[in-house]
């Protein structure tokens, strides 16, 4: 099983750039724009012919009892789901968390029944494909939020933790936000 050693270090190395240079110049004002830094400066370090991100892709479950996901970010290999990224940007508050951990569960529960697809509907079909989650898929809680000492690690189960990690921005009031 692999442990994503790179994919880990790209998100966190994307992450910083992404508040080093977008937050500090005062271009990231609200999640989406927080998830558009993220993509872009994911989508300079990943292997663009090896790695393909999409951006709040559908997740469900099949069957009559049909749940419906909208993780911020997923990022796939040629094959296969191998991180999915939510993201909270709270600057002024203590983030919101418990929602985004609930979908990590649950996409980590049903991993063997969910997919994503980028077929089109319309155009032409250069590459479609189906990409199931893989069984050792990176979940990334990242957020921008208010001092605090919030240590997500603990509020995921057993099954979830080898293949959790969380990134935070801590915000100051006259300085740059903290990393860790």
């Amino acid at each position: 099983m692999a442990n994503r050693s790179l994919l880990k270090s790209q998100i966190r190395e994307a992450w910083r750039q992404s508040i080093a240079n977008d937050y500090a110049a005062q271009r990231i004002n609200s999640e989406r724009s927080l998830q558009a830094s993220l993509w872009s400066n994911l989508n300079t370090l990943l292997a663009p012919k090896t790695r393909r991100m999409f951006i709040e892709p559908c997740m469900s479950t099949p069957g009559l009892d049909r749940q419906l996901r909208y993780p911020d970010l997923v990022i796939c290999n040629s094959r296969k789901v191998i991180g999915i990224i939510e993201l909270k940007y709270q600057p002024r508050a203590q983030p919101r968390w418990r929602k985004d951990i609930d979908t990590f569960h649950f996409l980590a529960t049903h991993r063997n029944v969910i997919s994503i697809s980028n077929s089109r509907f319309l155009g032409i079909a250069v590459d479609a494909r189906t990409y199931p989650l893989a069984r050792d898929v990176l979940f990334v809680w990242a957020g921008v939020h208010a001092p605090c000492e919030l240590k997500l690690s603990e509020h995921v189960d057993s099954t979830l933790a080898p293949y959790f990690m969380s990134l935070h921005a801590e915000t100051q009031h006259s300085g740059a936000p903290t990393l860790r």
